[in-house]
């Protein structure tokens, strides 16, 4: 019983350093991971792509930060599908943050994937 338990967790932990290191890979070129599609897909984000680039989700803004970032956003650019593009007003181009807006009331924030010590 102990050496399934043993094998079992051998397998599950292998299976983890694989994904983490493929998440690391892709980053490191510059492409938006397993991880980040799951996360983007399950939260109801929609694919940006900028240049033939996909964008990296970074999160939806909560409901008490949404009128201020709706109040300081300014149009920057277009998807390459037509999504209008919003960036802080005052940030430079490119921003560090790209946001998009849905039916008024949803924000999404994204960014270029990159390596953080490549920024």
């Amino acid at each position: 019983m102990r050496k399934k338990r043993w094998i079992a967790s051998l397998i599950i932990s292998v299976f983890i350093s694989i994904l983490l290191l493929s998440e690391l890979m892709q980053l490191h070129s510059e492409k938006v991971g397993m991880l980040n599609t799951a996360y983007r897909f399950i939260s109801g984000a929609p694919q940006i792509t900028t240049q033939g680039q996909i964008l990296s989700y970074q999160g939806k803004i909560q409901r008490e930060d949404r009128m201020d970032i709706l109040n300081s956003l300014e149009s920057y650019s277009t998807s390459d599908d037509g999504t209008t593009l919003y960036k802080a007003i005052g940030t430079p181009v490119p921003p560090p943050w790209i946001y998009v807006i849905q039916e008024k009331d949803t924000v999404f924030r994204y960014k270029h994937p990159k390596l953080p010590w490549k920024m």
